[in-house]
């Protein structure tokens, strides 16, 4: 176990995690190593297993970041694939409130809408296509 000689900056809680603003990133995990590495008991030191440990994990978060946000990018990709698929089709959705032939794909922040009848309709609101 390792411990500090000295008082390190705390870490507020709830910052971190994965999303949103309070994201502890890859410069405040630098960070932290480096004031660990700046703290430690000069006749104990940190063994080279624990900060290669360190480091490993720190890479596959980075990876996993990496993959998120991919697989974000493809999630996003498809659905407009399948909005845009609708286009010209008869659609109704699952309220029954429209119904009608998808005469455009509009986009908000990433997002596709369907434009039926002058209506924004979320492709997740489709409940039958013709």
């Amino acid at each position: 176990m390792i411990e500090a000689t000295g008082r390190a900056p705390a870490v507020e809680p709830g910052t971190w995690g994965l999303g949103g603003n309070s994201k502890l990133g890859r410069d405040a995990f630098l960070k932290l190593l480096l004031t660990q590495m700046q703290m430690q008991d000069p006749l104990e030191p940190m063994k080279s297993e624990d900060f290669i440990a360190q480091l490993a994990q720190f890479s596959n978060v980075e990876q996993l970041e990496t993959a998120n946000t991919q697989l974000t990018m493809l999630q996003r990709a498809q659905a407009a694939g399948q909005a845009l698929a609708l286009v010209g089709r008869n659609i109704a959705t699952t309220d029954g409130e429209v119904t009608g032939v998808v005469e455009a794909v509009v986009f908000r922040d990433g997002r596709p809408a369907l434009l039926v009848n002058g209506s924004e309709v979320d492709p997740g609101d489709v409940e039958r296509v013709w």
